[in-house]
């Protein structure tokens, strides 16, 4: 056991493993985009996406729980109101991460994905369109990575902070006869 929690352990282990959770979800968006990439939508590449989200999903929540666990297992004097506090940092950090490993991919690697989505768009609701929404729609093009990276963060942050809320009820455990042990000795 390390020394009791301090606001910089907290951040160190928060940054580390942020940076495994953000990785871990940035693989499999771009997993997910690539399955995406062929020009035919088939049902198998649903399935495959699908398969694909359910390890995103699963392995996030299973991720988040066991840095929790190890947080708690690892230092002393870990209350439950610690670990939501350590939850958060978590979200933070691998929000950040996986938004700038996104905002990477979408600026850099494949850029054609957001041409790609506007003119499928246009197909979808372009009768619908009048020119200035046209215009605003090409302008909101331009700043696309930009929007992608903030929704993405806040979007990745408030997952986290729920979750990091529900997992922190029962990380650490609470022994209910506790009590009873400590007056045994009295």
């Amino acid at each position: 056991m390390e020394n009791p929690v301090s606001s910089r352990i907290l951040w160190n282990k928060a940054a580390q493993n942020g940076l495994l959770l953000g990785l871990f979800t940035a693989a499999c968006r771009i997993v997910s985009q690539a399955i995406s990439a062929t020009e035919t939508a088939t049902a198998g590449t649903a399935v495959l996406n699908g398969i694909v989200w359910l390890i995103q999903f699963g392995g996030c929540l299973w991720l988040m729980k066991f840095f929790m666990e190890r947080l708690a297992g690892s230092c002393k004097g870990v209350t439950n109101r610690i670990t939501a506090r350590y939850g958060r940092m978590l979200a933070l950090t691998s929000g950040l991460v996986f938004s700038a490993a996104m905002f990477f991919d979408v600026s850099f690697i494949s850029p054609e994905t957001v041409s790609r989505q506007m003119d499928l768009y246009y197909q979808m609701y372009g009768s619908m369109l009048d020119e200035n929404s046209r215009t605003m729609l090409r302008k909101i093009e331009d700043y696309y990575p930009q929007i992608m990276f903030f929704s993405t963060l806040i979007y990745s942050f408030v997952y986290g902070v729920v979750l990091s809320a529900i997992l922190s009820v029962s990380i650490p455990r609470k022994d209910p006869f506790s009590s009873f042990m400590d007056r045994k000795g009295e």
